[in-house]
């Protein structure tokens, strides 16, 4: 039995368990036997992900056509399944490509991110701010990083300009970390390595996206209405309007987290790595029962939260249940216009009415898992109802 063979019994297996319907089993085992057989006549005997893409070349499936695209997943997929025991979900359809003439910078700067131990989503972050800077300057006519110059670097900042100052600042950091990055690892001009000595920023320019009580209520009475997995849905919304949990801690949280006797959720924040102990309100741990016995499919998987369409297991890294809180938003008829609509929204608005209710500064950090008290302290900017007596006095002016 070769290796690829194997690999596709493996994939099978996997794809029966979670919920893939025959006619997607055939069609993955379809390409996974042209791979087979593009191995044996190669005389590949170890296939690897770079055999795959010299077979997704050779079969002319490496463009932006469906059944390319479904053909470099299907045999990426084997390897997912070897690696990590399952399909690895692609978030961002829309991700800006490497351009060609830099896949050597950018998978050396990729590489050196791996190496430092950083969250995945802050890899995920950098590397894709890259492909945004590499894909500007393939728009200028560069086509190497050490040809980079200082001017190219100033036209790319200004085309920074419509973005909000706190993603600007973001970009600018990122930009400062790598031009070092490919002063030191490419050669290039070392005047691009002293482009930015200092950074100006203002964490408190934006006032936090906050939603009132109502606006929070309508918006949960409409979580369960056109949706593909309704119960889930509003069991996350629930989740983060009333105890203000960030979205990766939701996709991770695990039956194991929840003890049902005492109404508690114990989980370590994947944001910060600190451990949180939180109360389970009993709307919380209803909506969380509802959506186990009369939705959740009967894989066994230690996660509460799967997808509702095959592979059925935990959301991709990159899905933040944006358009599940954008969808309740709108069908209650709620203006977002000047706010930001997604769960963290949620998350801020659990902030300011424990807030504007009188709970105390260290306790709401505490519930939001906080490590910095002036976090927690940038919500006072938006509690009017106590900041208004502080108001002072306007002169007189005549």
């Amino acid at each position: 039995m070769s290796v690829v063979t194997e690999m596709a019994a493996q994939g099978a297996a996997f794809m029966e368990g979670a919920g893939y319907s025959p006619g997607s089993i055939r069609n993955y085992r379809r390409i996974w036997g042209q791979f087979g057989e593009y191995c044996a006549e190669s005389g590949v005997r170890h296939p690897d992900r770079e055999a795959a893409a010299r077979f997704c070349a050779a079969v002319g499936a490496d463009r932006a056509e469906q059944w390319q695209v479904f053909c470099r997943r299907a045999v990426g997929c084997l390897f997912d399944v070897v690696e990590t025991g399952r399909f690895e979900l692609r978030a961002g359809r829309g991700r800006i490509p490497v351009p060609e003439v830099f896949t050597a910078e950018f998978e050396a700067y990729a590489s050196s991110l791996a190496g430092r131990g950083l969250a995945e989503a802050t890899v995920r972050g950098k590397t894709g701010m890259l492909r945004r800077f590499l894909t500007f300057l393939v728009g200028l006519g560069v086509r190497q990083v050490a040809a980079l110059s200082v001017l190219d670097v100033s036209a790319y900042v200004g085309s920074l300009a419509p973005m909000a100052a706190s993603s600007r600042a973001g970009q600018l950091y990122f930009l400062r970390e790598y031009l070092r990055f490919a002063v030191c690892e490419h050669g290039a001009d070392p005047a691009l390595g002293a482009m930015f000595p200092v950074i100006v920023t203002d964490r408190d320019a934006v006032l936090p996206s906050v939603y009132r009580p109502g606006e929070v209520a309508g918006a949960l009475a409409e979580a369960g209405n056109r949706s593909g997995s309704s119960l889930r849905d509003r069991a996350v919304m629930l989740l983060a309007s009333l105890l203000g949990l960030r979205s990766g801690d939701i996709k991770g949280l695990r039956f194991d987290q929840i003890d049902w006797a005492n109404r508690r959720l114990s989980l370590v924040q994947h944001k910060t790595g600190r451990r949180l102990d939180l109360p389970l309100p009993d709307e919380c741990a209803l909506s969380i029962i509802d959506y186990w016995k009369n939705e959740r499919s009967g894989v066994e998987d230690p996660h509460v939260f799967l997808r509702h369409r095959a592979p059925l297991q935990p959301p991709a890294v990159g899905n933040h249940f944006h358009q599940v809180v954008t969808g309740c938003f709108a069908r209650a008829g709620i203006e977002t216009s000047e706010r930001h609509r997604g769960l963290h929204a949620l998350r801020h608005s659990a902030a300011v009415g424990m807030l504007e209710s009188g709970t105390a500064y260290p306790v709401i950090g505490a519930v939001l898992g906080h490590t910095d008290a002036n976090t927690t302290r940038r919500y006072l900017r938006v509690d009017v109802a106590h900041l208004r007596p502080l108001a002072l006095e306007v002169p007189d002016a005549r």
